[in-house]
């Protein structure tokens, strides 16, 4: 599971048998999982973070959407 980031706890991954979905990330730590959907940045499903660590993730993920695009296209191509 390629790692993109490690910021303020949280580690955004992407998981490679995934590809088939939307591009998307996975977040981990601070006692919690998400997914975090691209094209437009929305939450898709999280366990055990509470409303501000949401946003969090998702302003973070907001951020760095772009680049991560362009590493899902990388790895899983466009379609």
């Amino acid at each position: 599971m390629p790692r993109l980031l490690e910021e303020a706890g949280f580690v955004f991954r992407f998981r490679m048998g995934d590809c088939q979905e939307r591009p998307h990330v996975h977040v981990t730590g601070n006692g919690g999982t998400a997914k975090i959907w691209f094209g437009p940045v929305a939450l898709e499903r999280s366990r055990g973070y509470a409303d501000p660590q949401i946003g969090q993730i998702l302003r973070i993920a907001g951020a760095h959407e772009q680049e991560w695009l362009v590493e899902w296209e990388k790895r899983c191509g466009s379609d």
